[in-house]
């Protein structure tokens, strides 16, 4: 295995640094499609999908070194890169000025936000044009369909034995919450909150793609894709993605002013897939008293950060504890903060919440002024941008979805996507009128 990565890491360089968009292509199915692959399972040290995002990057540096090419930064850029360098800034801070002795596994957990800024950066700089942006989110939906399907697989273990085979190729990444009773499938990206985060945000980009003018097969595809990741959510049994994937399908038909055909056909899929999967959802709710307003799971979170979490971060609340919990945290609640904003607190403090929240109102307002723009493209990614700003707060109340690979470099994948189209859009706008058909035609068609 060793030796053909061996082999395979250079052509990636390559192939990078002659064509970003074929890199991008490796992160957007190398990353979701081994984040569970566990650390010197393939190759020494790094997991699979932090070395592809390694390989990238230096393929991306050789591609700026030969073109020496210059961008104009935009507010999204700047919102991202001071949210992911002060989250990792500061905690490194708290530790160094503490004196905290800090192991391999603390300088990654510290450096943690550092990836998800490469991976947006990767994205970001892509001057893609309408043909190569639609197969690389066809690409990414093709993703989506195949996590969904082994999610689907694992929960329903047919056939039978599939779900051990999966699971001794794809380990989840942690282990279950203490009282987490029924199975819960985590696919190929570990976490079964991932799961279901990931196929609600590719639903929400299916539909988008079907607000536009389709093809009859077009259409037929992005149906399929709708069907397969609404199954995907119902699979992952995790009811914070659920209700984001019907917040953001209806702020994205909201911002695009129509209601795809789509929706119908995947409300009567969705009455199936409940059909179909009933029996693990149905124990589900029973295994979490849903009813009357009450909902265990919930309630034992509540608990959890009332009584201990966050009692303990009122003592750094300004800067957190770094990427290190207090010893005054009972050991089986280290690894169950389950809220987003509970983790951004104690690795940041309140200065980390304030980042996390500036980045989403910038990104949030930056989607929402492209509503009219003239670019299609534009429009659609900023509904894709705002739907998942809308996910990022909701599901961030229950777990800490910026934390799950896979999930978090989707985002910063959708979000870099979002300020390179806008960027280039923005550029090509500023050439003067006799100048278009010599300088903006081949931006459309660029193939860097």
């Amino acid at each position: 295995m060793l030796a053909i990565a061996l082999v395979v890491a250079p052509i990636i360089i390559v192939v990078t640094a002659r064509r970003p968009i074929v890199g991008c292509a490796f992160l957007a199915v190398g990353v979701p499609l081994t984040t569970a692959l566990g650390r010197d399972t393939v190759i020494p040290v790094l997991r699979p999908n932090e070395a592809i995002l390694l390989l990238v990057l230096a393929g991306l540096g050789l591609h700026h070194l030969r073109t020496r090419q210059t961008f104009r930064y935009n507010g999204v850029d700047i919102a991202v890169s001071i949210f992911a360098v002060g989250c990792a800034l500061i905690p490194w801070l708290v530790l160094f000025f503490a004196r905290v002795p800090m192991d391999f596994d603390t300088w990654r957990a510290v450096l943690g936000p550092l990836q998800f800024l490469a991976v947006y950066l990767c994205f970001a700089q892509l001057k893609a044009s309408d043909q190569q942006l639609t197969w690389l989110l066809n690409l990414t939906l093709l993703v989506s369909v195949i996590v969904g399907v082994i999610a689907i697989i694992e929960l329903q273990d047919f056939p039978p034995g599939a779900r051990a085979a999966l699971l001794t190729v794809f380990p989840p990444n942690q282990p279950p919450s203490i009282w987490e009773i029924e199975f819960r499938p985590t696919s190929t990206l570990g976490v079964y909150g991932a799961v279901g985060a990931f196929a609600a945000l590719n639903f929400i980009l299916a539909l988008t793609l079907a607000s536009r003018p389709n093809s009859r097969r077009n259409s037929a595809w992005l149906t399929g894709v709708m069907v397969v990741n609404l199954g995907s959510v119902i699979a992952s049994l995790t009811w914070a993605p659920a209700a984001a994937l019907l917040l953001g399908a209806g702020m994205v038909m909201w911002y695009g002013r129509s209601v795809p055909r789509q929706v119908w056909i995947g409300a009567a899929a969705l009455v199936v897939a409940l059909i179909i999967l009933w029996p693990a959802v149905s124990s589900r709710i029973v295994n979490q008293q849903i009813g009357l307003g009450n909902i265990q799971t919930l309630d034992q979170r509540f608990r959890n950060w009332q009584i201990f979490f966050l009692p303990v971060l009122s003592d750094h609340m300004w800067l957190g504890t770094g990427t290190v919990l207090p010893g005054d945290l009972p050991a089986s609640l280290e690894t169950f903060e389950d809220n987003e904003y509970v983790r951004i607190g104690f690795r940041a403090g309140l200065v980390g919440i304030a980042l996390l929240i500036s980045m989403l109102a910038v990104v949030g307002a930056s989607a929402w002024r492209l509503r009219d723009r003239a670019d299609p493209w534009l429009r659609c990614l900023g509904a894709v941008a705002l739907a998942t700003v809308v996910t990022i707060v909701l599901t961030g109340f229950t777990a800490e979805y910026l934390n799950f690979g896979g999930l978090s470099q989707y985002i910063a994948m959708m979000l870099g996507l979002l300020a390179a189209r806008l960027r280039f859009s923005d550029q090509a706008s500023l050439v003067p009128e006799r100048l278009s058909r010599v300088e903006v035609f081949p931006y459309s068609m660029a193939t860097s």
